[in-house]
This record gives structure tokens, sequence and C-alpha cells, in this order.
């Protein structure tokens, strides 16, 4: 199929130091459209974590913005001169903000399509959200049908233009030799030899839940003394989890990872993977962890139970549930087999569903589809 090549712009007004799902969809998103031939400019806040992250791809070129409120006038006539100069015909928009700006813009410039791509659902019932938000909205990318159906109950946004394209990586990325890796996490965070290690990985906010997972823990601890916990990213609420960890007398079976460059080799050398969010519209960090061969343990909300299958890929707890997070992991640490075969059938549903291939070539559709209309 012969595709329109686009000029598009991707707008990411996220703070400078603040990296979350929603950047890595589009650190990949725009990777993967680069690569197909497509023109792609990155906009966001000077200094941010996001454009230097993104900058490491030379297929991407990177613009920074000087970002200020919804109806900034400088960022309106930044944004309004990037879309002259680069011929954009589609801006790809995070958050409501970026919208604002970007529809704003596209009054001083005209042509320029744009696709709101939300990571969480952050539309209102109100006349101004309409009128200074949706009415710019052409499409909708969202990664799970649990997303859509939220945003669409606000009645801002008609359902027909949105498409539900599940978060697709480069499997060529996940292809770290399991064996090497699990030296390497024992030796690097000073396991045992013979540890389990749970990994967790997300910002440290409340929704993600790290709470309940070091509750459950403090009782694991006292039953499987081969368990251990990684908990990677960063975030505000890392000080008071630490204290909880103290707290708990949990600091010889749980660590702190920080942000990782070889986060990969950190999946790969895991046995078991635990999400306990409380809220959660999709979780790549899921499709990752089926990447990496790892059973799931995660909370049955949002997008999650369709990321995973319960019972196949992954055991599925109600949020909130320290008790039932407890059971699940133990099932888990106590049969190998069980986590063999969850890990198995986990890499076969990634390859089967969420490869970048098939999430690129869904996104080219939605594209053309809103050029087109």
């Amino acid at each position: 199929m012969t595709r329109t090549k686009h000029n598009i712009l991707f707008i990411n007004s996220i703070d400078p130091a603040v990296w979350g799902g929603l950047e890595n969809w589009m650190e990949l998103a725009g990777l993967g459209l680069a690569r197909r031939g497509h023109h792609v400019w990155m906009a966001g806040r000077r200094d941010s974590h996001f454009l230097r992250r993104v900058s490491a791809h030379p297929e991407i070129t990177v613009l920074p913005v000087d970002i200020g409120g919804d109806f900034s006038p400088v960022s309106i006539r930044q944004i309004a001169g990037i879309v002259r100069t680069y011929g954009i015909d589609l801006t790809l928009c995070n958050f409501v903000k970026d919208v604002r700006l970007a529809g704003l813009a596209r009054k001083l410039t005209g042509g320029s399509k744009i696709i709101w791509t939300p990571g969480v659902n952050l539309a209102k019932r109100s006349l101004s959200h309409k009128w200074l938000f949706a009415g710019f909205v052409d499409g909708v990318i969202v990664p799970s049908r649990h997303l859509r159906d939220a945003i669409v109950a606000s009645g801002s946004i008609d359902p027909s233009r949105f498409e539900v394209i599940p978060v697709g990586i480069d499997a060529a990325l996940w292809t770290e030799d399991r064996i090497d890796s699990r030296r390497f996490v024992r030796r690097q965070f000073r396991f045992p030899d013979d540890a389990i290690v749970c990994l967790t990985s997300g910002r440290f906010v409340i929704q993600k839940g790290h709470r309940y997972l070091l509750e459950s823990a403090r009782v694991l601890a006292e039953r499987c003394d081969k368990l251990f916990f990684l908990l990677l990213g960063d975030g505000p609420l890392q000080d008071e989890l630490q204290r909880q960890v103290g707290e708990s007398g949990l600091r010889e079976r749980v660590v702190f990872g920080g942000l990782l460059d070889y986060h990969q080799k950190a999946v790969f050398g895991s046995d078991i993977y635990v999400h306990p969010a409380i809220i959660e519209p999709y979780g790549i960090v899921l499709v990752e962890a089926m990447a990496a061969g790892l059973p799931v343990v995660a909370t049955r909300v949002g997008g999650v139970p369709e990321v995973v299958c319960e019972g196949e890929t992954a055991v599925l707890v109600d949020a909130a549930h320290p008790d039932q997070l407890t059971t699940a992991i133990e099932q888990l640490y106590t049969n190998s087999s069980m986590r063999e075969s969850m890990g198995r059938a986990g890499l076969e549903r990634f390859g089967r569903l969420f490869r970048m291939d098939t999430m690129i070539d869904a996104i080219e559709t939605a594209l053309d589809k809103a050029t087109a209309g």
C-alpha cells in the first residue's frame, strides 16, 4: 500500500523533570513514523527530560518551545512559526494545553490537522472545554477501549473521531540474554544468586499503588525468604515510600533502582512483574513484561485487562487490596512452572498483538484518515 508521507509535529508540555508512559509512546510513535519516511519534529519545554530522551534519535528533530499557559501568545506564535516553516500537516498533542496552543496557532496558519493522543482522561463537561479544546480536535488516538469510553462519556468529542491503537514496542530492543541479565540484576542490586526478583516500574505517584505493594512485601518477607523487590522509577512519593520500607523493616528486601539506561536488562533479569496501580488507562510496562517473557501480577483496573490475558499471562487482583497481591505473588513465587508457562504465553501474546510495526501501521492509517477528512 502506498502511504502519504506527512510532516508531523508532536507537542508535549510535560514538566521538564517528568518522563512517563505517554512520553514513551511519543518516542516510539515518532521513531516508528520517521523510519517509515515521514518527517517528524518534537516540541517540548526547554531542558526537559522528554526532549533530551528523543534527541538521541537522529531521525527526529527536536524543537525547544517556551511553553507558558494555555493561551500564551509567545507559545502560540512559536508553534505557528514551526507549522509554517516546516509545512506541518499533522500535529499530535499530549495535554489539553497542547491542543489549545496548537488550535490557536492554526488560527494563524491554517492547514494542520490536530490529533489528540491522551494517556489519561482529561476531558471535561463544560462549554469552555467544548469550544476551547474539543472544537480543535480532528481525531483522537487512544491505547485502550477503556480510555476511549471514559473520554466519550464526557460528551465533548464525537465517538467517530476515535481510533483505539494498542501501544507496540520494538521487538529488536527486547532481545536480552536472560541468563546474563539475571546475573547482572543480582550483581547490580546485591541480591542473592538464587533470589526471585519482583519488578515494578513506574512513577512514584498515588495512581501507581506502590504503597499497597510494600504492604504486601512486608507480609511476603516473612513467608518467602528468597523473594526480593526492585522498584524502578522516580517521582514525588519516593521519600514517603522509602520511609515505608524502613518502618516495615524491608531495607534488605526492597531496592529503589531509579531510572535506568539498561531498563531492558533489568526486566529480563527479573522473575515476576508486579503492577499494583489503582488507575491505569493502559500500561506500556505490561507490554514490556510480556516481551521479556515475565509472568504478571496486576490490578484489574482501566485498560489492564485489554493488555494482559487473565489466567494465561497474568494473575489479576482488585486494586488497593494488598492481601490479594500477597496471595498472587506468593502463588507465582512457589510455582516455577506457572511462572514459566505464563511467561511463554505473554511472549506469544506480545508477538501477536503488541509489536511496534503493528502499531505504526495503525497510526499511519489513522493519520491518512485525518488528513483526508
